[in-house]
């Protein structure tokens, strides 16, 4: 027997953001004329007395239901689906800009490698979501993949945000908006240089998760790490120089036996950047542990000393530090040996000793060493005091 429909009927169509028009909907014991259907579950009354809560059939193979920009859903629990979310912004790599709107005050000046240092983030990623209009207790999954979910299909975890395996992924990876994008990085333990894919999905409420929407991209920059060395005298903030460096004790600035300390006019100017989490450290070794001359076979042996009050000596001393400021990255500073003033030193010996370290992300990082020496009274002239030094910075990734 044909179901019949009753006169008082309310229109109800759920199907993803977009706005139909249907000509006619008919079947063979009714037809509504001019229907009017809007995206997101919206509720909507026909013209004139009567509405109708609409049921085009519990699953639906007519194509007119379909097509690129929505899909009808037309079973009557598909009438309380959230609207499918969208991905409003995924980032790791942006300078200058950025399409996210709810992390920190730096992305909208500097991107994200204010928050991350030189070439952005290596290993971690901020997306934000489109709601579309779904209630605020609406939940959200993210779906994260390498081969645009070909075969690398993963979730985002919801309290560690590492990438997840499908077999470990349950509804406590299921967040509200707020609560995903409250942390300044929600995607964590990404590899370098690799473009991922994410979609986002929904779910309010008991066997109400949406279809994933819409996929949106973004590559993770490489490690970065910058370092140079210049040589110029204490005005050559911006000099840049090219090797061979050398720095010479001549002319006013000639070592003399028994004289009192003495500083070379030049400087070693160092430049150091990096996007590591841990920052870097530089380091320093000297080839003969002081000003060494072949002619005499003597030694201005290098030590961490006051040279006011030693007999003789010879090292280096931070005279300069200066980086871009941002909240997110971090300082440089000289450690202790090497942070004195007047003629207090630090030691060049044949083992490694750190002179400078930051301990975050460093955007143009520039520092300057003095170099200072005091032969004594027992050295005996010679042209050829030299000693080779060698910097290492240390990015700690």
């Amino acid at each position: 027997m044909p179901k019949l429909l009753k006169i008082f009927l309310t229109i109800y169509i759920c199907m993803l953001p977009a706005t139909l028009f249907a000509a006619e909907l008919d079947s063979t014991n009714y037809k509504i004329v001019g229907a009017t259907t809007k995206g997101g579950a919206i509720l909507e009354t026909a013209s004139g007395d009567y509405s109708a809560l609409l049921e085009v059939g519990r699953i639906s193979n007519n194509p007119r239901n379909y097509s690129t920009s929505y899909k009808m859903l037309t079973s009557p629990e598909q009438a309380f689906l959230p609207a499918v979310p969208e991905v409003s912004c995924f980032e790791t790599t942006t300078s200058g800009s950025s399409n996210c709107t709810t992390g920190p005050t730096e992305l909208s000046t500097g991107g994200m490698v204010a928050i991350c240092g030189p070439s952005g983030c290596y290993d971690k990623a901020r997306f934000e979501i489109d709601i579309n209009g779904n209630p605020t207790d609406t939940l959200y999954a993210v779906m994260i993949s390498t081969d645009n979910f070909s075969s690398d299909i993963r979730y985002i975890d919801g309290s560690s945000f590492w990438p997840e395996s499908l077999s470990t992924h349950n509804l406590s990876d299921f967040l509200t908006k707020t609560d995903w994008e409250t942390p300044d990085f929600n995607i964590q333990g990404l590899q370098t240089a690799t473009t991922y894919y994410i979609k986002i999905l929904a779910l309010h409420g008991d066997f109400t998760q949406t279809q994933e929407g819409p996929f949106a991209t973004a590559t993770t920059s490489a490690g970065s790490v910058f370092f140079d060395l210049d040589i110029e005298d204490e005005t050559g903030i911006t000099a840049e120089t090219s090797s061979p460096y050398t720095i010479s004790f001549t002319g006013a600035y000639e070592l003399i036996g028994g004289s009192a300390p003495t500083t070379a006019q030049d400087r070693i100017w160092i430049d150091g950047s990096t996007n590591s989490e841990g920052g870097f450290a530089i380091i320093v070794r000297g080839v003969n542990g002081g000003l060494r001359s072949n002619t005499t076979g003597q030694t201005i042996v290098s030590a961490t000393a006051d040279l006011n009050t030693a007999s003789d000596g010879f090292g280096i001393q931070s005279e300069y530090i200066d980086y871009d400021t941002y909240p997110y990255l971090g300082s440089i500073t000289a450690t202790t040996d090497y942070s004195g003033t007047g003629n207090y030193v630090g030691i060049v010996g044949t083992t490694a000793t750190k002179v400078y370290e930051s301990e975050s992300p460093v955007f143009n990082g520039r520092m300057a060493l003095k170099v200072i020496a005091k032969p004594g009274m027992d050295k005996t002239a010679a042209t050829d005091y030299q000693e080779t030094m060698y910097f290492v910075l240390i990015p700690r990734f």
